[in-house]
């Protein structure tokens, strides 16, 4: 009988450990719109980029508070490409900084498409990457603030 309670013991406590290893400490949020996103505080915070246009939609921000990482995507229409590609520095994708991971939704294979056009945006002490996808009509920021 003790047998089988260690045994129980065993796979209850392998169980915990994995739903505990799956937990993530990730604070995401969602705008359906730029106004959406500034009325909760979101560029206030820190945690939206500056380079998000004021005509974008669908925004979907992801950090970790502990490691300072931002994971941002945004659709946004084909005009307002110049006006945030402004603010940032044209890279070749060999100078880019993919992140490991990231949130569910975030889709580092799609990043990889070498129609992409890269930047990398900020100074040194919060650099931040922008993947404008070569569909012309979303982007993914993210940084290691």
């Amino acid at each position: 009988m003790a047998g089988k309670r260690r045994i129980w013991i065993g796979v209850w406590l392998g169980l915990a450990l994995i739903g505990a290893a799956g937990c993530s400490d990730l604070a995401e949020s969602r705008f359906a719109t730029y106004a959406q996103a500034i009325q909760s505080g979101g560029f206030e915070s820190g945690w939206l980029p500056e380079v998000i246009p004021d005509s974008a939609s669908n925004i979907r921000e992801a950090h970790a508070a502990e490691t300072n990482q931002v994971w941002v995507s945004f659709d946004f229409p084909l005009e307002a490409v110049e006006s945030f590609a402004s603010l940032c520095s044209p890279i070749s994708f060999d100078q880019v900084d993919l992140p490991d991971s990231g949130p569910r939704w975030w889709d580092t294979k799609v990043l990889k498409d070498p129609w992409n056009a890269f930047y990398v945006c900020g100074d040194p002490a919060s650099l931040g990457y922008l993947a404008v996808l070569g569909t012309g009509d979303q982007a993914y920021y993210w940084s290691y603030r």
